[in-house]
């Protein structure tokens, strides 16, 4: 899946709003590694969107796919919350069962995060949740002058149990941000994000 994934980027394609979406693709630290620059062009000029690495899987290690470096403004449009975001996404999920997207410029997801909102109810958490990532973690940990990456991992799974088991906790740790936080207007955000998660993955169980 992720070779023809490979191949369609190469080849590139116009999105909705006319706009050509390609990439560039290079050789990783190892055969099974693609690295992706994935650029957009409008007219006669080209921008680069974002980086893509992508892992075809070995053995007993899973596939898995990384977007970086994704730029918070394209042609002075914002990026994040986008219809050209939305297609990103849609891009590589289907691909993955494993998906790492950074944060850097997501000044919203960022600031909620910060705020302490569950990462699968962050603006971006929220959208990989939507894609069936019913796990997401925050790989940003301040350490000082070490820092990780600002980066969400989303990871879906088939067995059902293992979905409920996630939704349950995700339900306590909305619980225990609505104690602490003293932001109505973010509390209510992430609630109503919550309503449709658990709606979302109530109709899939069936």
């Amino acid at each position: 899946m992720l070779a023809f994934l490979v191949d369609k980027l190469k080849k590139g394609f116009k999105t909705e709003e006319g706009l050509l979406l390609r990439a560039d693709a290079k050789k990783g630290r190892f055969a099974e590694e693609i690295n992706l620059d994935i650029y957009l062009r409008k007219g006669n000029r080209e921008s680069l969107l974002l980086h893509a690495k992508l892992f075809l899987g070995r053995g007993h290690y899973r596939e898995w796919i990384e977007l970086f470096g994704l730029r918070r403004e394209v042609y002075g449009k914002p990026f994040f919350g986008s219809k050209l975001e939305s297609l990103i996404l849609d891009l590589f999920a289907p691909h993955t069962g494993r998906l790492f997207v950074e944060y850097f410029e997501d000044l919203e997801t960022a600031r909620e995060l910060k705020l302490g909102v569950p990462p699968p109810l962050s603006r971006l958490g929220f959208e990989l949740a939507k894609r069936g990532f019913t796990y997401v973690r925050d790989w940003y940990i301040p350490e000082g002058l070490m820092e990780g990456g600002h980066k969400l991992q989303g990871e879906k799974t088939s067995d059902l149990e293992v979905q409920r088991r996630r939704i349950e906790r995700l339900r306590r740790e909305l619980e225990e941000f609505l104690k602490s936080s003293g932001n109505e207007e973010v509390k209510a955000i992430a609630i109503e994000r919550f309503k449709i998660f658990e709606s979302l993955w109530a109709q899939k169980s069936l």
